[in-house]
């Protein structure tokens, strides 16, 4: 499980080989063997006892700001693997086998994308119609990008990022055909998310940002050595790039949420022309995150859960490096 310390002016300690946790309404020992991450979302006290034990047992240290977004990360040097992969990893780049990869996650990313709203026009059959033409629009756009394949990507980028977003739109835009009231948007929007679909979603793509690092870690790959993602100045673009098949997951766990009525706009609160997620919305929507990582989920033609897909999705380009060079 995912230890959270949402409450402010908590202390984090260790005793008998334990973390224990403490404020003015709780005092928990937990085992470090119960414990897979520690997420910060507040200001609290943390001694060295915790960051030696952390790394002793493989337990990331994740701080998160109010977005849902990673500010920093502590974890063992043990989940670092060899420096050979590492290397390869960088001479990869500059192989057509690249263009490949980046081409086949946004294929993954998008059969999904279609599936979900597929899925969603079964439940709202009114939007049947509406939802069989964007499936034909988005396959359409995916059939263009078979012309960039075995090229290098920097001379296909551009029409890459066009493609990419042009599949964005049309996938947004038929979402929000089954989001009413208080969870009607009109677009994607980021900081600030000028609505509450878009909170939420960007709050728990935040959250899944450190799992998706947990696995380039334990593989041994370079978060920050990206492919498609690669002009993000200090950030980790491989996390970017390797999200984009999960993102559809997300988006299914988060309009299930909305439609089973689990959270509504007073888990929200209006904040610098936009909207955050309040203390009570995160405490229903982080511990719904981690029961979703166990449940066992379809892609494909395969099972698997969540937190096994994203470090399957890490292995397997780890091997496809490796078998390229």
């Amino acid at each position: 499980m995912q230890l959270i310390i949402d409450t402010t002016q908590t202390k984090l300690e260790v005793k008998n080989k334990s973390f224990f946790i403490s404020n003015e309404t709780t005092e928990r020992m937990i085992s470090p063997k119960r414990i897979s991450s520690i997420a910060i979302t507040t200001h609290c006290q943390v001694n060295t006892a915790v960051i030696k034990l952390a790394a002793n047992q493989q337990i990331p240290i994740y701080f998160y700001n109010n977005f849902g977004t990673i500010q920093a990360r502590m974890c063992s040097p043990h989940l670092i693997n060899l420096a050979s992969l590492r290397r390869k990893q960088l001479l990869f780049y500059d192989q057509p086998e690249a263009t490949n990869w980046v081409l086949n996650t946004l294929t993954q990313k998008t059969l999904l994308q279609i599936k979900h709203l597929q899925q969603l026009s079964a439940r709202k059959p009114r939007h049947k119609t509406a939802v069989e033409t964007a499936s034909q629009k988005m396959t359409t756009y995916l059939n263009k990008t078979k012309t960039l394949r075995n090229k290098h990507l920097d001379d296909v980028r551009k029409k890459l990022l066009g493609i990419e977003g042009n599949l964005s739109k049309v996938y947004f835009k038929h979402l929000a055909l089954f989001m009413n009231g208080a969870f009607s948007f009109d677009k994607r929007s980021r900081r600030p998310a000028t609505d509450l679909f878009n909170a939420g979603l960007n709050y728990l793509y935040g959250m899944t940002y450190s799992l998706v690092e947990n696995g380039i870690y334990a593989k041994g790959l370079d978060p920050f050595a990206g492919f498609f993602h690669t002009d993000y100045y200090r950030k980790p673009s491989l996390v970017f790039d390797l999200i984009e098949p999960v993102r559809p997951l997300i988006d299914k766990m988060w309009i299930k949420l909305i439609l089973d009525k689990k959270i509504n706009e007073e888990h929200f609160i209006p904040k610098e022309q936009g909207y955050w997620l309040s203390k009570a919305g995160k405490r229903m929507i982080i511990p719904s995150f981690n029961a979703y990582q166990r449940k066992r989920i379809k892609v494909g033609d395969n099972y698997y859960s969540l937190k096994n897909y994203i470090y399957t999705l890490s292995n397997d380009l780890g091997n496809l490096i490796e078998a390229s060079l």
